[in-house]
């Protein structure tokens, strides 16, 4: 009993070791390296702001309940409630603290940023293009994220598309 406790507490030290401590930043920036590279695989990115999860297990486990429930609201409407299988991780980043100035307004500018790259897979969807199916998911997800499919330059959030930057929430 006492080598699991051990093992078990040297795993919790080792947790809240990695995480930032209060008001400390994580220097954190989108994924490197060629968007070409990025562009081959299904992008989702969050910023959800500071006040909206103390800690990051809080931050993912919010982005992670978002994304199911867009994902089963979209199956429902477009795939005739057929589950569309989800292609493995390719690159994920997060949930991360960070500062983002344009992206929050209000005293407390920090986030938590979180971004996965995905390996594209077909969807159960008969005649639905990849484009609607991530706009339609995107009509389901909170403002604080945006969402990319595989092989296009557009971005989708609230619903709408996006081929530049995406507006700052604030300034909607």
């Amino acid at each position: 009993m006492l080598p699991l406790f051990r093992h078990i507490a040297t795993f919790a030290c080792a947790v809240l070791l990695a995480l930032p401590a209060d008001g400390a930043l994580a220097a954190a920036s989108p994924f490197a390296g060629a968007a070409e590279t990025r562009w081959r695989y299904d992008e989702v990115t969050a910023k959800l702001p500071r006040e909206q999860a103390a800690i990051a297990s809080v931050a993912q486990a919010r982005i992670n309940i978002a994304l199911h429930h867009a994902r089963r609201l979209t199956e429902q409407r477009l795939c005739a409630g057929n589950w569309s299988p989800r292609g493995s991780i390719h690159r994920q980043q997060g949930p991360l603290l960070v500062r983002q100035a344009d992206f929050n307004a209000g005293p407390n500018d920090n986030v938590w940023f979180f971004q996965t790259l995905r390996e594209p897979v077909r969807l159960a969807c008969n005649g639905v293009s990849r484009a609607r199916y991530f706009m339609e998911m995107s009509r389901h997800l909170p403002a604080w994220i945006s969402i990319r499919p595989a092989g296009l330059a557009t971005q989708f959030r609230l619903g709408e598309a996006y081929t530049g930057a995406i507006p700052s929430v604030a300034a909607r």
